[in-house]
């Protein structure tokens, strides 16, 4: 980095004094040589003076940009002269600039003849698209991309997409399978300008556009860009710009476009719909609209073309990373309106999946932010879950009007995988019983732990929401699974009674909650209760509860803050690796596993049974058991011990279960469980009913 002092107002009079210098002197040459032609003499002190007056021109603007970088520095806010506004103080004395900023006038000049072929290339031109393949290398060049965007600028740049669109609406009106072709190289082109918006705006870079271009791109993003040769038809210029973002969804775009651009689109879209009252989201059978200039998204669960979203663009993009996801929606009004207000939109386009992939990477980590986020979101997701609760004379719950919860499905296996995250904090907010908190007060530290602060009844509300969704309701037992296994295992390995008993309390009446919860929401949407417990059931008959931690002796000592994510390393790559034995015993007929799925009638029963592996395994696991007269088939070694109950065959099973009822704790802990369960499936219920009165 190189760095300079200067003085911006000087610099400003020193720019304007270069540029009418240049004037003046390129307009002396032109005079002169008039004069001389009219005598037929020639002088090349004339082309000298011209050469001075353009070079002098040429310079004026680097001034200016100088000017416009210690303006910056100083958060000046200037006019289209680059005039400090009225009213806006200029601190006296020089301004530390980084020179290394300034972007060399030979790649200017290479932008602008790049930009040029952008506008070409929207129009159909395809002589200028191959030759935009000669600069798909430096797109991601910062003082080039930031030398293309500015020549671009916000308007030109918010008017390519609307010129696309246009293209793509006539194909659609006279042959729909040249539309296909047509949107392919738009792609292509827009996905160029995506990589170069994004290196351009990244303040990281030594070399990127400033404060006050973001503004007029903020500006022109709610400004009505007018489509060509569509009678007068417009577009907003941030429906645009998120056509620009659709076509490139894995393109890094910095923090500061999130939260100065990103946030302010999510503001223009909620300050739309109040204005209009319209859904400005076309979708290709829409003839009187503009469609997108590329492929859309699918709805959910159909291969249907859905409506060309520019929040669900800036969603996607913003999902490639926690930091990216959080700086756009680290804002509890905004995260309120994308997961309330903006449902009926939502339905028309993803149905809210992209905006679940943000959540899913704003809120997933151990990180404040993360832990904050998370609690906030559930607060708002419970709030619209409640006036659709209901229970009838006969106590039964109902659900009222579930297409609107439906609305947002998109995002239930996200919120699943994001509470699945946070299981210790949601099994100690049961039995905290806390109100819900204020905004200032949704985490804390325990013990220089970020922790989550959640309100009962929010949870329940939340889990009758989530647990609708077959993937949603995987994620959560999941994640209960993992952190119940994990506190039972370390309990068992340090010889912990209490810290084992309070695991077996806490998390049976959590998953006890989640059961009900499952059953519940299923059974509220008019399905049979049966259809409740598939899931469970299968994890039974995997016999998920009977593999053992690895590292299993260590287990007291390194606990889950070993492991990063709570399901995916601490039971998919600490459980899976006996695979073999859960391949062998999937669909294992007659098997010890395949007996206790068919003796899980309900829920609560499959609950318990896994309850019961996992009680069953972590004994033996730990030789927490009466080692005198330890004899029977399932017995190996010298000095013997049980052996692990996922190498034992059925009838070793049998002998086993038998034995450990007379040797172990199991029963005894296995009994509190079911009770613990049993009560936490009747708090799911009375939380809902008293959330109601």
């Amino acid at each position: 980095m190189t760095f300079s002092s200067i003085d911006p107002r000087e610099m400003h009079r020193l720019g304007s004094g270069v540029q009418n210098a240049g004037k003046g002197l390129t307009e002396c040459a032109a005079q002169l040589r008039a004069i001389l032609a009219e005598v037929e003499v020639t002088h090349p002190g004339v082309a000298t003076i011209g050469r001075i007056g353009q070079w002098l021109t040429e310079q004026a603007p680097d001034l200016y940009r100088r000017r416009d970088l210690a303006y910056e520095a100083e958060n000046v806010d200037v006019d289209v002269f680059g005039n400090p506004l009225s009213g806006t103080v200029v601190p006296p004395g020089m301004v530390r600039i980084d020179e290394s900023r300034m972007i060399p006038a030979k790649v200017r000049a290479e932008a602008a003849q790049a930009a040029p072929l952008f506008a070409a290339a929207a129009r159909g031109d395809a002589g200028a698209l191959e030759k935009l393949a000669a600069y798909k290398g430096r797109l991601s060049d910062p003082q080039f991309a930031t030398a293309l965007i500015e020549q671009l600028g916000p308007q030109g740049l918010l008017t390519l997409p609307a010129t696309m669109g246009t293209r793509v609406r006539k194909a659609l009106d006279a042959d729909r399978d040249s539309a296909a072709a047509i949107r392919r190289q738009n792609r292509d082109v827009l996905s160029m300008l995506s990589k170069a918006l994004a290196a351009a705006t990244d303040p990281t870079k030594n070399a990127h556009v400033n404060r006050k271009f973001m503004e007029e791109l903020k500006r022109q993003g709610r400004t009505e860009i007018l489509a060509p040769d569509m009678g007068g038809l417009t577009n907003p210029g941030y429906w645009s710009l998120g056509q620009i973002l659709a076509a490139a969804p894995n393109e890094a775009y910095s923090e500061w476009f999130m939260t100065t651009i990103g946030q302010d689109m999510i503001l223009w879209d909620r300050d739309y719909l109040k204005e209009h009252r319209v859904r400005f989201l076309p979708k290709d059978t829409d003839v009187y609209n503009l469609p997108a200039p590329i492929d859309t998204r699918p709805f959910q669960d159909s291969d249907v073309i859905g409506a060309a979203d520019p929040i669900a663009a800036l969603m996607t993009v913003a999902s490639t990373s926690r930091e990216r996801a959080q700086a756009l929606l680290d804002n509890k009004d905004l995260l309120k309106y994308l997961m309330s207000g903006r449902r009926s939109q939502w339905e028309m386009g993803d149905r809210g999946e992209s905006l679940g992939e943000a959540m899913e990477a704003a809120m997933k980590g151990a990180d404040a932010d993360s832990q904050r986020l998370a609690a906030a979101a559930a607060q708002i997701l419970a709030d619209e879950v409640k006036p659709h609760v209901s229970f009838n004379d006969a106590g039964q719950l109902e659900i009222k009007n579930p297409s609107e919860l439906d609305r947002l499905s998109g995002i239930r296996d996200n919120m699943g995988r994001i509470l699945a995250e946070h299981t210790g904090d949601i099994v100690f907010s049961y039995f905290w019983n806390q109100p819900r908190p204020d905004d200032d007060e949704l985490t804390g530290n325990v013990e220089g732990k970020n922790t989550s602060r959640y309100n009962p009844t929010d949870l329940d509300l939340v889990l009758l929401d989530v647990a609708a969704d077959d993937q949603g309701y995987q994620a959560l037992l999941r994640g209960e699974i993992a952190d119940m296994r994990g506190k039972i295992d370390q309990g068992m390995a340090t010889g912990d009674r209490k810290e084992l008993n309070n695991a077996i309390a806490l998390n049976s009446t959590a998953l006890g909650h989640l059961v009900e919860a499952r059953r519940m929401a299923l059974v509220g949407r008019g399905k049979e209760a049966d259809a409740a417990d598939e899931e469970l059931r299968k994890m039974i008959q995997d016999g998920i509860g009977l593999v053992p931690i690895p590292f299993a002796e260590k287990a007291g000592k390194v606990g889950l803050k070993a492991v990063g994510s709570i399901y995916e390393t601490f039971v998919k790559d600490g459980y899976a690796k006996a695979g073999d034995w859960l391949v062998e015993q999937s669909g294992h007929a007659g098997g010890k596993a395949v007996k206790a799925f068919g003796d899980a009638a309900s829920n609560d029963i499959a609950a318990q049974e896994l309850v019961k592996q996992m009680l069953a395994s972590s004994a033996v696991a730990h030789g927490a058991y009466d080692r005198e007269d330890l004899k029977g088939t399932f017995v190996i070694g010298d000095p013997p011990r049980v052996k692990a109950p996922h190498d034992m065959n059925k009838d070793e099973y049998e002998s086993f279960t038998r034995w450990i009822a007379d040797n172990t704790t199991v029963p005894a802990d296995f009994k509190e469980a079911q009770q613990s369960a049993a009560i936490g499936a009747k708090e799911f219920s009375d939380n809902l009913k008293a959330a109601i009165k």
